[in-house]
C-alpha cells in the first residue's frame, strides 16, 4: 500500500484557496439590490459627518496638546488647564456625533 500522508516539507493547497465560496450562495444573494431614492443624500449626510468629526478630532487635539504645553509655568497653567478641559470637551462632542444614529447600541450585562 501507499502511504497518503503528507510530509512537512510537502506544499499543499488549503480548499478555500482554491474556491471562493461562490456555488454555496443563496441565488437571491447573488441578485443586485435596487438603489433607495434617497441614498445619495443619506451618503451626502455621511461624508459631511465624516468631515465634522475629522475637523472635531484635530481641534480637540490641537486644544489638548496646547493646554499641556502651556502648564508647564504658572502663569500658562491659568490658560492650559482651560484649554484641556475644553479640548476634553470636543473629545467628547466628537464621540456623541459619531455615536448619532447608531442602531446597534450594546449594554453590558452585570453578572
Amino acid at each position: 500500500m501507499e502511504d497518503r500522508r503528507l510530509a512537512v516539507t510537502e506544499d499543499c493547497v488549503e480548499a478555500e484557496l482554491m474556491h471562493d465560496g461562490r456555488a454555496y450562495c443563496r441565488p437571491e444573494a447573488e441578485t443586485p439590490r435596487a438603489e433607495a431614492p434617497l441614498g445619495w443624500f443619506k451618503g451626502l449626510l455621511l461624508r459631511a459627518k465624516m468631515l465634522v468629526a475629522g475637523a472635531l478630532a484635530l481641534l480637540g487635539i490641537a486644544l489638548f496638546l496646547t493646554g499641556a504645553v502651556l502648564t508647564s509655568t504658572v502663569i500658562g497653567a491659568i490658560i492650559g488647564i482651560p484649554l484641556m478641559l475644553s479640548g476634553a470637551v470636543v473629545f467628547f462632542l466628537l464621540f456623541k456625533l459619531l455615536s448619532l444614529g447608531s442602531r446597534n447600541a450594546f449594554v453590558f450585562r452585570r453578572f
